[in-house]
């Protein structure tokens, strides 16, 4: 007996005018939520944003000269440099909302972001429709870097709204290169670390492989940074640590760089960041063009 495949029968409906990638984005969108700890360290970081805004509106209401105490404060301590609470109090911020935040929730958000799919041949399923390897990865990463920012950014802008809002008019002037500046540095960071993680998974094709190089490269690289520091007295082997490199591109693009000597150079720390972006970049179109359908 012959066999008859099944009609095909060409669809005839209304066609979505999102771009291929959307759906993508969508839903790992709902998988990084569905994750408890990705929630967990979401709100914390929003609900510490929320408490500076009380915070800010509480000193500005109650105690409107708290600006000029601190600075006098810190001039009868017998501070080196000038106290002053400008574009400077926001790169302390980094140390609540960046490192105990970016770094954790980078690499639970995306230790097995492709590795998971690579594993269970998803991509197949992907590249078997007209999506191409680039759009796959931009949905991916689209998705990756909007969670980072919600974490860092966002409770971030919330304190300079809360600060510009209910400070006098004079002080916009202190903080008004703020919110571009720490879009672009934290923008900048948190693609090329969405690239770097799921580079890593895609050579790894393991979800706890990623985690291990993941956790060796920043701790390690910190304390190989400052050990190569130490020994050649080259300033720009810190570049090697990537929580430096963090810090240097924040300070950088907000134009408040301290001005002592134990900070890479910017350039080099621009190189070697893009360099990791751009090679994370060339490794997942590599892999992914492996398991495409459409080359």
């Amino acid at each position: 007996m012959a066999f008859r495949a099944a009609e095909y029968e060409r669809y005839t409906g209304p066609r979505s005018k999102r771009p291929a990638w959307w759906p993508l984005l969508t839903a790992t969108l709902q998988r990084g939520w569905s994750s408890r700890w990705v929630r967990r360290i979401t709100w914390i970081s929003l609900i510490q944003g929320f408490g500076l805004c009380v915070l800010a509106y509480v000193l500005n209401d109650v105690v409107p000269t708290w600006r000029e105490l601190t600075e006098r404060v810190g001039e009868m301590a017998g501070a080196e440099d000038e106290i002053k609470l400008d574009g400077r109090v926001y790169l302390w911020l980094l140390n609540m909302f960046v490192y105990p935040v970016l770094l954790p929730l980078a690499l639970l958000f995306g230790y097995d972001l492709i590795s998971k799919d690579l594993e269970t041949n998803a991509t197949e399923a992907y590249f078997a429709r007209p999506i191409t390897p680039a759009s796959y990865l931009l949905g991916r990463t689209l998705a990756f870097v909007g969670f980072l920012l919600a974490a860092t950014l966002g409770p971030m802008l919330m304190v300079w709204l809360a600060d510009y809002a209910t400070s006098e008019a004079e002080h916009f002037q202190e903080i008004a290169k703020v919110p571009l500046g720490i879009t672009l540095a934290l923008s900048f960071i948190a693609v090329v670390l969405a690239l770097f993680v799921q580079a890593v998974s895609v050579l790894t094709k393991s979800g706890t492989w990623t985690n291990l190089i993941f956790v060796v490269i920043f701790l390690f690289g910190s304390a190989m940074a400052s050990i190569l520091y130490n020994m050649t007295d080259n300033v720009d082997m810190l570049s090697i640590s990537l929580l430096h490199n963090v810090f240097v591109v924040c300070a950088y693009i907000m134009d408040e760089l301290p001005k002592r000597q134990d900070y890479a150079d910017p350039g080099v720390v621009f190189t070697v960041m893009s360099g990791i972006g751009i090679v994370s970049f060339m490794i997942l179109m590599r892999g992914l063009r492996r398991r495409s359908m459409l080359g």
